[in-house]
């Protein structure tokens, strides 16, 4: 009686924007523009979780995945001068900040602490000296020889953009060859923000919307699962936040194939937005709750900790999320969004992480790129048992 109570009153006191919302939801229908600047505006924090909640379970449950990985920025030369990067390097003007991996330093670094991972998770620049298939694909079969367990999670649509242009191939035969060297999965950066007049002032020398959607859509085709992200909270409106979700969610329709969406909070020390600040926690939260709702026809929503912070990302399973992302190496050095201010250290194990979950009430589940999921001692030996 007393909860049955307690619920009249809450939904008495709903944001009205949210009841639509909600019978729209019920009846499975997307939702649209207005619907996705109402969930960004709305102070009904209880009734946005309670609906983002509500669509990640009917999604997964009550399962919440994590995976045991290996993260390297494997170079900081970078030609797109991005105006929100702190991580980039132009190593004519900055010579002594300059790093590059070779293959050997790469297979290294990723063995210094065992191999009981199932994902290797690497990311670059524009590297013209790195950045080829002379470089990554004898390195990548090295990685499928040594590590058959292991999936590789290589690349964003901008890198391999850049490799095409380089080698003078389509997208479709770049995906091919480096499908056929052992690419499992593509990550979901470099999207940022597909509205044009924004891209253009945040990063006018990347990859556009048309040649990021293109791209992913042609690794799926070609059975290559694949990431999305979306980095806000610098110049984007709110608009530019939705039409990014909505494009995202129609390209998803088109051809199936993106594991899990990433919202990506901008971080502003060392660059040129650093006038924009750090976004809130209540911005991160709305955007986590909008993202599951808008993005009806994917099955993941990833709270990636060393981002938005370990705290906001155990919230976030109350949001809409359900996967907090990777344990790192312990060994392991991040070195993107460090450079722009993060406090959140470089490696968290993987039994915090199912303390963590399971605090917010549910039950971690170990996975790889493509949501295989695994026992939580799991060990490679057993491939070999």
């Amino acid at each position: 009686m007393f909860l049955e109570k307690k619920d009249a009153i809450l939904a008495y006191a709903m944001d009205p924007a949210l009841v639509e919302i909600e019978r729209k939801l019920d009846a499975g229908i997307s939702l649209g523009m207005d619907d996705g600047l109402a969930l960004l505006a709305t102070n009904d924090l209880h009734n946005l979780g309670r609906l983002a909640r509500a669509a990640k379970e009917r999604k997964s449950g009550k399962s919440v995945y994590y995976v045991l990985n290996r993260y390297i920025n494997s170079t900081n030369v970078c030609y797109a001068n991005c105006t929100f990067c702190s991580f980039a390097v132009d190593e004519f003007k900055e010579e002594g900040r300059v790093f590059r991996m070779t293959a050997d330093q790469v297979l290294e670094k990723a063995l210094e602490t065992g191999e009981n991972f199932n994902q290797m998770h690497i990311v670059g620049g524009h590297d013209p000296r790195q950045l080829s298939l002379d470089y990554w694909l004898p390195l990548m079969r090295r990685f499928k020889e040594r590590l058959p367990h292991v999936q590789l999670s290589f690349f964003t649509a901008a890198e391999i953009e850049y490799m095409a242009k380089r080698h003078r191939l389509s997208f479709a035969e770049i995906i091919t060859t480096l499908k056929d060297a052992g690419l499992d999965n593509v990550n979901g950066g470099a999207a940022e923000i597909f509205a044009e007049e924004t891209r253009k002032k945040i990063c006018p020398n990347k990859v556009n919307a048309e040649n990021w959607l293109a791209i992913h859509e042609e690794l799926h085709r070609q059975g290559v699962a694949s990431n999305a992200t979306m980095l806000y909270g610098h110049i984007e409106s709110h608009e530019d936040r939705i039409d990014h979700l909505i494009r995202l969610r129609d390209s998803q329709r088109r051809v199936p194939g993106f594991n899990a969406f990433i919202p990506l909070a901008y971080h502003p020390d060392g660059n040129e937005l650093s006038y924009c600040g750090w976004t809130s926690g209540l911005d991160d939260i709305r955007i986590f709750a909008t993202a599951r709702l808008m993005l009806d026809n994917f099955d993941h929503i990833k709270a990636y900790w060393m981002i938005q912070g370990i705290k906001v990302c155990q919230v976030a399973l109350q949001y809409g999320a359900d996967d907090l992302d990777g344990t790192h190496g312990s060994t392991d050095e991040e070195m993107i969004y460090h450079a722009a201010g993060t406090q959140s250290g470089q490696y968290v194990d993987d039994r915090e992480f199912r303390r963590l979950i399971e605090d917010a009430g549910y039950e971690p589940v170990r996975r790889n790129s493509t949501y295989d999921t695994f026992a939580a001692d799991w060990t490679p030996e057993l491939v070999h048992a």
